[in-house]
């Protein structure tokens, strides 16, 4: 009769018969590492009953008055620099041609300086009807004018 090895085959009369590990099974978590396994007998180690969830070493309200603290500060810094940055765009206008390979963000630069240059983009776009910011070399445009 022949042998079997742990595997279901029919075994050889001459090779030696395997161990062949068994598969893990799913959903246990963790497998214990073989040299610390719990000796058969010993205690669990679980938790006292009266302990109870860890105290916060700061209050709630406290936590809450700090984040709203930064929060507001934060938002501060930023309106405090969207006022130092110079975004409006000129009132008076002038006719500006333009230059070879300008484009309108050129255009925009060279007639209003220290502006901000998309909305800058945009006045010139509204004012002259444009339906594409695609220009010409020679092109007249009606341009927001920093120069008086």
């Amino acid at each position: 009769m022949a042998a079997m090895l742990t595997t279901g085959s029919p075994a050889r009369s001459d090779a030696p018969a395997r161990h062949v590990a068994p598969a893990r099974r799913v959903g246990l978590g963790r497998p214990r590492p073989p040299t610390r396994r719990r000796p058969v007998g010993a205690p669990r180690v679980v938790a006292a009953p009266d302990c109870g969830p860890r105290r916060s070493s700061m209050p709630v309200a406290l936590l809450v008055a700090v984040a709203l603290t930064v929060a507001a500060l934060v938002y501060g810094f930023g309106a405090f620099a969207g006022s130092m940055a110079e975004s409006t765009v000129p009132e008076t206008t002038a006719v500006a041609r333009v230059g070879v390979g300008e484009s309108l963000s050129d255009v925009a630069v060279r007639m209003a300086p220290g502006s901000d240059v998309s909305a800058v983009v945009e006045r010139i776009i509204e004012l002259n009807g444009l339906s594409e910011t695609v220009v010409y070399a020679g092109q007249p445009l009606t341009v927001p004018s920093a120069r008086g």
